[in-house]
């Protein structure tokens, strides 16, 4: 009798999908918000460049010393806040990059939740490829010595 190679060995249980609703999808979107917005106002009152009001880096206490990709991104939000995006760049410029994208991402995701019909922005295959290259990438350089990983470093 023969076997198909895909009923060959035992079952996997096939676990249920979960389907929420649009009132469930659009109350973790506002909750998303509510974090942001409150992290962003204690950010925006207290100085992350001051010491002692938030706990260091747990890469850069571990490694003592080097930057993880995220390093300078509370330092970096707190002057793109106050409308600097040089100093905000100078700490980070991942975030500088990445903040616009997720929020327009946000937006979109929550018109669409609400009926608007906005169309959902694509991103090349390449640019999904080449996004944790790059990150990986920024965080070896700012790492090393030189004038570019002297820059990079928070």
């Amino acid at each position: 009798m023969p076997t198909s190679a895909a009923s060959v060995g035992p079952e996997l249980p096939s676990w249920p999908i979960r389907s929420w609703s649009r009132r469930a999808r659009l109350a973790g979107y506002l909750g998303v918000a509510a974090v942001a917005v409150a992290g962003s106002t204690m950010i925006y009152l207290v100085d992350p460049a001051q010491p002692g009001h938030y706990p260091p880096c747990p890469f850069k206490w571990a490694t003592r010393g080097l930057d993880c990709p995220g390093c300078g991104s509370m330092r970096g939000l707190h002057q793109l806040l106050h409308g600097h995006l040089g100093a905000a760049a100078n700490y980070n410029i991942l975030l500088v990059v990445a903040a616009p994208c997720l929020v327009v991402g946000w937006f979109v995701a929550v018109l669409r939740l609400l009926g608007v019909g906005v169309r959902t922005p694509r991103m090349p295959s390449l640019l999904n490829r080449a996004i944790p290259i790059a990150v990986i990438a920024f965080w070896i350089i700012r790492n090393t010595p030189g004038p570019v990983g002297h820059w990079l470093h928070s």
